[in-house]
């Protein structure tokens, strides 16, 4: 059943970016990208047979893949993006959007475990991103 839902959702996503991985980075603290967002994760959750948040880390990170793909744009490009500083990490919309990018890592309770979830290159930006944060 697992894999059923996620062929669905890779369909959708293939779909939905005419078969191309997106490259653009999204916007950071742009509201109307959070909410495009926000629309595609639950329109993707629902294919799912369990909550996004019960899956395994690789499979979280999968799915804000996914959710970034639908919505036209590039996690991994993202990530990089925020990386590089110049956004305000006090702006709420900032915030949320890293808390959707840090989904995959979330709950995880050994740095070591990251290394099973993203590239060297992701890994690297995601803790730049976290030193940033207040």
């Amino acid at each position: 059943m697992f894999r059923i839902a996620m062929l669905l959702l890779c369909m959708t996503v293939a779909a939905c970016a005419g078969g191309k991985a997106p490259t653009q980075a999204a916007p950071v603290g742009d509201k109307a990208v959070l909410e495009s967002l926000a629309d595609h994760y639950n329109k993707l959750a629902e294919r799912l047979p369990a909550s996004p948040w019960h899956l395994k880390a690789s499979d979280r990170k999968d799915f804000v893949e996914k959710v970034f793909a639908a919505s036209g744009y590039s996690y991994s490009a993202t990530l990089h993006q925020m990386a590089q500083g110049g956004w305000d990490p006090n702006d709420k919309n900032a915030r949320d959007l890293i808390e959707l990018m840090f989904m995959p890592h979330t709950d995880l309770h050994s740095g070591d475990a990251l290394k099973g979830v993203y590239s060297e290159q992701e890994l690297a930006d995601v803790r730049k991103v976290q030193k940033m944060l207040p």
